[in-house]
């Protein structure tokens, strides 16, 4: 057998970290982030302790890098949709399709995410990081609204975000019996009317 080579190893590092934040996603969600040890991610993630810290240094360390995952991952697809030459309506209708298409693609992980995001107490460390981020994407999403021609886009991109966020919790509760693509077009029809 010969030696692996540079990319076998990557390949290994990454799926060993890919298991590791599932693992710990899951047992965050299941059974909440401070009753949940070290020991039992590494057990669920089927690594040793050792490896696990030799990814992560701490239990802080992995949620922050589950969370801040999350939130990169949304900025790198309105990233792409605020680069493109699209005018302000076409942009809307991509982060509307993008936000409903994230959830239904893997609504499993979103609501993993979400009863992580409820456990306030654990993510008091990163609000004003994850205070700026949510500010900015507010900030983005106004002016979207400002080109729009809204008469208070900071409002409204606040009333759009409820919206979504109450649209994403019902689908992820009632899953296939929620109207999601009713839905979709009741948010583009209710804030792009003809």
């Amino acid at each position: 057998m010969s030696p692996r080579t540079k990319e076998q190893f990557e390949e290994i590092r990454r799926k060993s970290i890919e298991a590791i934040k599932n693992a710990a996603l899951e047992l965050f969600a299941r059974n909440g982030y401070k009753s949940t040890s070290i020991s039992q991610i590494a057990r669920e993630a089927g690594v040793s302790k050792g490896l696990l810290y030799n990814y992560f240094d701490s239990k802080e360390a992995l949620l922050h890098d589950i969370i801040m995952a999350a939130v990169d991952m949304g900025e790198e697809l309105m990233g792409q949709i605020l680069s493109s030459k699209a005018d302000a309506a076409e942009q809307f209708q991509s982060m509307t399709e993008m936000a409903f298409s994230i959830v239904q693609k893997d609504i499993h992980y979103w609501k993993l995410m979400t009863s992580l995001a409820f456990q306030t107490d654990v993510l008091a460390g990163f609000m004003p990081e994850l205070k700026k981020k949510q500010e900015e994407a507010v900030a983005t999403m106004a002016d979207i609204f400002r080109r729009l021609g809204a008469e208070q886009p900071e409002q409204e991109a606040l009333f759009y975000g409820a919206v979504m966020d109450g649209i994403m919790l019902h689908y992820m509760q009632m899953e296939e019996n929620y109207p999601i693509e009713e839905m979709k077009a009741f948010v583009r029809k209710r804030f792009l009317p003809d």
